[in-house]
């Protein structure tokens, strides 16, 4: 996924609260200020089948979700989204953002829910050619202890209502990774919103300069 035509792909990580809906919203309003065609998807959904699996796997239940039938029931939307959503977009040349990708996978069920990082990359190098690349990730970086602060007045859903361990084993794998690869960009959420975004105009600015280079 690295020709020149495709447009770009970029993805918004963190934990919950951490304002990626927000953020998200703001970089496409920003992109399409400089007259780039934006698509704005997120994970799990967007998709008719992905919208399904998105409610299996949000729904507070009284009988547990196994965290391996989670990782596949997420796999299994991604790969959908994958076909019918984010490579044709790249392939017209548009740039897409996506609230969530393979990095999310990685952090909760591989950090959080404890399978194992090795285990959860290794369906990510199944998923072959279909598997896009992202050119930037940003990671908005909030500590656990923030997640409640941000998220009042609101019904939590399955993940939200977790406990504050499994955020920070979360976060935790999310930094893991980003020390190891220069695509994640590590933003600090707890600033005014104002600043995030300042920052996160420098790394579109970067991105865009580089496109216009290449």
């Amino acid at each position: 996924m690295s020709n020149k035509e495709y447009g770009r792909f970029i993805t918004f990580e963190g934990i919950e609260g951490s304002g990626k809906s927000t953020n998200i919203a703001w970089a496409q309003e920003y992109l399409r200020g400089q007259d780039i065609e934006v698509l704005l998807t997120h994970e799990p959904g967007r998709t008719r089948i992905g919208e399904e699996l998105r409610t299996v796997l949000l729904r507070t239940r009284d009988d547990r979700l196994m965290p391996m039938t989670e990782l596949f029931l997420i796999f299994a939307s991604r790969m959908q989204l994958l076909e019918e959503v984010i490579i044709p977009a790249l392939r017209r040349g548009t740039w897409v953002l996506c609230d969530r990708y393979v990095d999310s996978s990685i952090a909760y069920q591989g950090g959080g829910r404890e399978l194992g990082v090795e285990r959860v990359e290794k369906l990510v190098q199944a998923m072959g050619e279909l598997y896009a690349k992202p050119d930037l990730t940003v990671l908005l970086d909030l500590p656990p202890n923030m997640i409640l602060d941000r998220l009042t007045n609101r019904t939590l859903d399955r993940f939200e209502s977790e406990e504050q361990s499994f955020f920070e084993r979360i976060r935790r794998t999310y930094l893991d990774l980003a020390r190891n690869d220069p695509r994640i960009r590590v933003v600090d959420a707890t600033r005014p919103l104002e600043s995030v975004q300042d920052e996160i105009a420098g790394l579109l600015n970067a991105l865009l300069n580089e496109s216009i280079d290449g």
